[in-house]
């Protein structure tokens, strides 16, 4: 818990460093990953946030001018949210010093040690997403 809590403050900081007023840049990386925009609901889901969270996240993007909300065809109230092309250029910006920051982490980890740390993160991601250890979330 630790090491997340310290990557996604040093992320929030670096994003900070580059410029830009603390817009969560995690949000436009998972929107940019979805060409055709997600509904409020459909980005919960995949970054796993409380709705209310994201909700207040995608406002301030939105008056950043990151990102966009279209209405959706067959549903008045949905709204798909699309990231504009400042942000992608925030990404673009971003990626610069984040491979930097990558590259200053992980001197000295081996690529199969790496890669050994990723396949294991992820069994112990997937048995806390189904089965008896699931994690239930309100």
């Amino acid at each position: 818990m630790t090491t997340a809590r310290r990557w996604k403050l040093r992320v929030a900081r670096l994003f900070r460093e580059a410029g830009h007023r603390g817009s969560p840049i995690i949000v436009l990386y998972y929107l940019a990953q979805a060409p055709k925009g997600l509904t409020l609901a459909e980005l919960a889901v995949r970054m796993e946030a409380a709705r209310g969270t994201l909700a207040r996240l995608v406002s301030r993007l939105e008056r950043d001018g990151m990102v966009s909300r279209r209405k959706l065809v067959g549903d008045a109230r949905a709204r798909l949210i699309m990231v504009e092309p400042s942000g992608h250029a925030a990404i673009e910006a971003f990626d610069v010093h984040a491979s930097a920051l990558r590259a200053r982490l992980f001197d000295g980890v081996s690529d199969a040690d790496l890669s050994v740390t990723l396949r294991v993160l992820d069994v112990v991601m997937t048995r806390l997403g189904e089965g008896q250890d699931a994690v239930i979330r309100a």
